[in-house]
């Protein structure tokens, strides 16, 4: 099963100012079995020196197949010029999502959404959620998937045209339905909008 790497680091001020210094890094994570797409992004808000790494693999084996290859620890070398801190430093999540992220990450704007259920709250509730998003007919697609070996915490991806859409859409009649459902449902929701470039 497809499975999606999202990683978030702040960044270096040299990355800041030229977005190139990771396309080598890129270019080498392009070459390992089993990564399908990758994109490279920077965070519109709340924070913008919070740069991305999105990662769509073929499967998990595949993307822990990876990391035991000699040229993956050569390739994350490369990493170090944009990364203010360490390894360590980087947040990394994995979720399966119900279908490929491609969409909402192709869009201007993804709303990246990463949250626990509520008590009582179930993936059905989820699954309520997302189908009455999708019927506003406003988003450039829209994805979820559990987040892996995080009991009950989940991923979603939201495309948009831009953040002002999203502002825009979110105080209208349509949209407070979903609101709602998400302030019932959803637990501690974190939010950021990225703008994803596909390398």
């Amino acid at each position: 099963m497809t499975i999606v790497e999202i990683a978030w680091f702040n960044s270096t001020k040299a990355y800041q100012e030229d977005h190139s210094l990771l396309n080598e890094t890129a270019r080498r994570l392009k070459q390992f079995a089993g990564l399908n797409r990758l994109y490279l992004g920077w965070q519109v808000e709340p924070d913008t020196t919070i740069a991305y790494v999105l990662n769509i693999w073929e499967s998990y084996d595949h993307y822990i197949a990876a990391g035991k290859e000699k040229e993956y620890s050569e390739t994350f070398a490369t990493f170090q010029p944009a990364l203010d801190g360490t390894y360590a430093d980087i947040s990394v999540i994995m979720a399966p999502f119900t279908s490929g992220p491609e969409e909402a990450v192709g869009a201007p704007v993804t709303e990246i959404v990463l949250a626990g259920l509520k008590e009582g709250k179930s993936e059905a509730d989820l699954s309520t959620l997302f189908d009455s998003i999708s019927s506003t007919g406003k988003l450039i697609g829209h994805h979820w998937g559990p987040i892996r070996d995080k009991e009950n915490q989940f991923a979603l991806l939201v495309g948009w045209k831009s953040v002002e859409f999203h502002y825009e859409v979110a105080q209208t009649e349509i949209f407070s339905e979903v609101i709602d459902k998400g302030d019932s449902t959803l637990l501690d929701p974190k939010i950021a909008h990225v703008k994803f470039t596909e390398m």
